[in-house]
């Protein structure tokens, strides 16, 4: 195997320089992942050393090189796609972090396992994906970078052995380090990890010189009013903390802000691939797993919802989700079909030979990833707090209200009230077409009614929240 040269060694000169791309030299050096050529179904796992699943959370998909974006590098997840799968509309079951986190790893619907905010926690009952394979001899870790991820408020450590809890947003690479020190420590036994990453969360805080690739002005420059623009569109629980005032605190410039999401990006990005020249190192990364995801995404001014992931809209429920197995031939696989969060799971245990429960929701995506036509999905997200519920087709987004609740100035939430989007000709949800489409919102009812009617209702579990958690939990813009 032939080691090509990272692009993330090259940033900094590529930053200076003001070039936005990896160098064209970088295609003609071959990766360091190696792709096995032989016809056969399912990668062959006897070698596999282990599987980290990586959640970056609050990325939307249209931040990444490899989904498109002209300007934004991402070299290493771009490496990972090329020697693996990208799902091309992944969508997450919720915009929150604990309820989306609970359905990656049960592949239950938030209905499921009734876990709907940040401060609930997942019961007992529901079995993840940590304890099944912990129970077959995998070991087993998790590292986590938000409070209300630690195992006595969110109960994801089921299953865990090793757990690394968070004290306030550790930055990515402190945390990979961690990752790396306990593969040492566990020699040669097989192994899944979690590693939770909150970079690219708020507050937006990349190290430099991150924190000027895409942002080159004077963000303090009086004359500038873009942020004091949109300030009242922010919901007051976020805007009147002094935890969220600090962190802005002189600041002018909305194009400043954004500069720093994009800028965290790219910082995750380059930490993912100082992980990768790591397994390297060890001989692992030809045996190990790695998928790539997301919690939900962001918003960063669409429908006036700024530095939020409140709404059912694709800035906030559409996900990368990408997936590189070891020993495959199914590399540089890109498909467009619908998928879900909840998929992953499935897909897992098919890979290793390993059966299914039979309440789970999601299936696995190994027909898609081999190219065979699969029944057309459609995506099934709730928010927190029961406020809306949504379907996603390949053609269309559903959005009912449940409640009536004025959280964000731009977005009230009206009972009753339904969206419909058209996203083959509105990609950017701007025309609600629910009034034009009666025959369209009939079908989505009746399948929201279906799909409501299935509910599993597992019992939630005891979350330990303290008044400080409640406190983060509002300056995160989680509550009021």
């Amino acid at each position: 195997m032939v080691r090509r040269m990272r692009c993330q060694r090259w940033t900094l000169l590529l930053f200076l320089a003001g070039v936005w791309t990896c160098t064209p030299a970088e295609d003609s050096v071959k990766s360091r992942l190696y792709s096995h050529t032989e016809s056969v179904s399912l990668p062959d796992n006897t070698n596999l050393a282990g599987i980290i699943i990586i959640t970056i959370d609050t990325l939307r998909a249209d931040v990444l090189g490899t989904y498109g974006h002209p300007r934004i590098q991402t070299p290493n997840l771009s490496e990972l796609a090329e020697h693996g799968v990208l799902f091309q509309q992944a969508m997450a079951p919720s915009t929150t972090t604990t309820p989306s986190h609970a359905s990656l790893f049960t592949s239950l619907y938030l209905q499921d396992h009734n876990v709907y905010s940040n401060f609930e926690a997942l019961g007992n009952e529901p079995e993840t994906i940590a304890e099944m394979l912990f129970g077959r001899g995998f070991a087993t870790s998790a590292i986590v970078n938000m409070k209300h991820l630690n195992p006595e408020i969110s109960n994801l450590g089921q299953g865990f052995q090793h757990i690394v809890r968070s004290g306030f947003m550790r930055k990515a690479g402190p945390s990979l380090d961690q990752l790396v020190r306990w593969l040492d420590h566990i020699g040669e036994q097989r192994f899944f990890s979690w590693v939770h990453l909150a970079d690219v969360h708020t507050p937006y805080q990349p190290p430099p010189p991150y924190d000027r690739f895409y942002y080159h002005g004077d963000e303090k420059n009086p004359e500038i009013t873009s942020l004091q623009d949109i300030w009242n569109f922010l919901p007051s629980h976020m805007s009147d903390h002094p935890f969220f005032l600090s962190w802005l605190r002189g600041i002018r410039d909305l194009d400043w802000v954004i500069g720093q999401y994009h800028g965290a990006v790219t910082y995750v990005d380059d930490e993912i691939g100082r992980l990768m020249d790591a397994l390297e190192e060890r001989e692992l990364l030809n045996k190990t797993a790695i998928i790539v995801t997301s919690d939900h995404g962001e918003s960063l001014g669409e429908h006036d919802l700024y530095f939020v992931h409140a709404g059912l809209y694709e800035s906030t429920v559409r996900v990368p989700l990408i997936m590189y197995f070891p020993n495959s031939k199914h590399h540089g696989v890109v498909v467009h079909d619908v998928i879900e969060t909840v998929d992953v799971l499935p897909t897992i245990l098919e890979y290793l030979d390993l059966p299914s429960p039979e309440t789970i929701r999601g299936r696995s995506l190994w027909p898609l990833i081999e190219g065979k036509a699969q029944p057309p999905r459609t995506a099934f997200i709730e928010h927190a707090g029961r406020n809306l519920i949504g379907l996603r087709t390949e053609r269309y987004k559903y959005i009912k209200h449940r409640k009536t609740k004025h959280l964000l100035p731009s977005y009230p939430f009206i009972k009753g009230h339904e969206e419909l989007y058209d996203l083959q000709d509105d990609p950017a949800e701007l025309h609600n077409i629910a009034a034009q489409s009666p025959e369209i919102i009939r079908e989505f009812r009746e399948e929201l009614e279906r799909r409501t009617s299935k509910k599993l209702e597992y019992k939630t579990g005891e979350a330990k929240i303290t008044p400080e958690m409640l406190d983060v939990l509002q300056a995160l813009g989680y509550i009021q």
